[in-house]
C-alpha cells in the first residue's frame, strides 16, 4: 500500500470522528425570555448539532390553551462561533398562527448564553448539567 493510500484511510477514519464533535451549545438548555407586554417566560431548549427543539413552559391558566405554547418546535442553529449565535424556531412553519422566532446573543461562558429575540426582548439560556 502506498503512503498516500494509508493516509487516505487515516483520513477517512478521522472524518466522522471530527464531525460527531460535540458544539458548545449541544445539551439542554433553561431558557428565561420576556415577552412584549414585560412578562417573563421560560423555555427548555435541545440543542444536537446544528438542529433542535423549543419548548415554551405554560405558566397561566390562558397559556394552557394557547397552541404556541407546551409542545416542541423545530430549531435550527444558524450561527454558532465565538461572536455570535443565531437559533430561528420554526413556530409557524409548524402551527398556523404561531410566529417564528430569532434569538441572537453570544456564549458568555461555558453554558450561558445571553441575547435577544427578533422583537429586541431580552433572553438568557443557561445549560442544565448533565445528571
Amino acid at each position: 500500500m502506498s503512503h498516500i493510500q494509508s493516509l487516505l484511510i487515516t483520513g477517512l477514519f478521522l472524518i466522522p470522528t471530527l464531525a460527531a464533535a460535540e458544539s458548545a451549545l449541544d445539551g439542554t438548555w433553561d431558557v428565561t425570555f420576556s415577552t412584549r407586554d414585560t412578562e417573563t417566560r421560560q423555555a427548555i431548549v435541545v440543542i444536537t448539532g446544528a438542529e433542535g427543539t423549543w419548548t415554551t413552559i405554560a405558566q397561566h391558566r390562558k397559556e394552557r390553551n394557547d397552541p404556541c405554547v407546551g409542545r416542541s418546535f423545530p430549531l435550527t442553529v444558524a450561527v454558532a462561533d465565538q461572536k455570535q449565535v443565531v437559533l430561528e424556531v420554526a413556530f409557524a412553519k409548524v402551527i398556523a398562527g404561531c410566529k417564528d422566532r430569532t434569538v441572537t446573543g453570544q456564549l458568555e461562558s461555558a453554558g450561558v448564553v445571553v441575547g435577544k429575540l427578533e422583537n429586541g426582548k431580552p433572553l438568557r439560556m443557561l445549560k442544565k448539567q448533565a445528571p
